[in-house]
């Protein structure tokens, strides 16, 4: 045969398969549809949580934002913060301060039962690792020496964490240096 011939054969082969509508040659070379299924999630279920429940649950509160403190005093904000159901806080303070002799601005933390501070303790005792000895209460409190960043920046920065202790929490800044300063404290719970 003439490489003409053939051609033709094969455009006029070509022609009577396609003219045949649902012939068994055209459902074998036919890709199979694509079933696609919708899951229908309840926006209440995931309201507040990631939506496969596998990541942590995390919340941001602001305690204080570029709070003026006196000298030589701390503040109280009377207010006690619902933290419930986290395992645990960090706390960032920041303030400004000028040079690395300044003293620092203190931090204590308190948990409580109630927003009215049912209970309320800034003291507890760590018995984790099979204490033997009698021991004295200790306070939940952070200093925030040596934590200046320099210059130009004239600020302290400093992280606690902590485990939640109680259904709510209060923290108290104490400026030890002789001059009034600005503080913002901010915590990251998560669970």
């Amino acid at each position: 045969m003439k490489p003409k011939s053939i051609l033709c054969s094969a455009v006029i082969f070509i022609l009577i398969l396609g003219s045949f509508p649902y012939s068994d040659l055209s459902a074998q070379i036919q890709p199979e549809p694509k079933v696609q299924q919708l899951i229908k999630v309840d926006p209440k279920q995931i309201e507040g949580k990631s939506p496969c429940n596998c990541l942590a649950d995390t919340k941001v509160i602001t305690f204080y934002e570029n709070e003026s403190i006196p000298a030589e005093m701390g503040i109280s904000s009377g207010v006690y913060t619902k933290v419930e159901g986290y395992r645990y806080i960090n706390i960032t303070v920041e303030f400004d301060q000028r040079t690395a002799a300044e003293k620092p601005v203190t931090l204590s933390v308190m948990f409580g039962f109630s927003s009215t501070a049912e209970l309320g303790s800034g003291k507890y005792f760590n018995f984790e690792n099979n204490y033997t000895n009698s021991a004295d209460p200790i306070a939940i409190a952070a200093s925030g020496k040596n934590s200046w960043m320099g210059s130009p920046h004239n600020i302290s920065r400093y992280t606690i964490r902590i485990p939640i202790m109680a259904p709510f929490i209060q923290v108290f800044p104490y400026n030890l240096e002789s001059r009034a300063r600005r503080v913002t404290i901010k915590a990251y719970l998560s669970t």
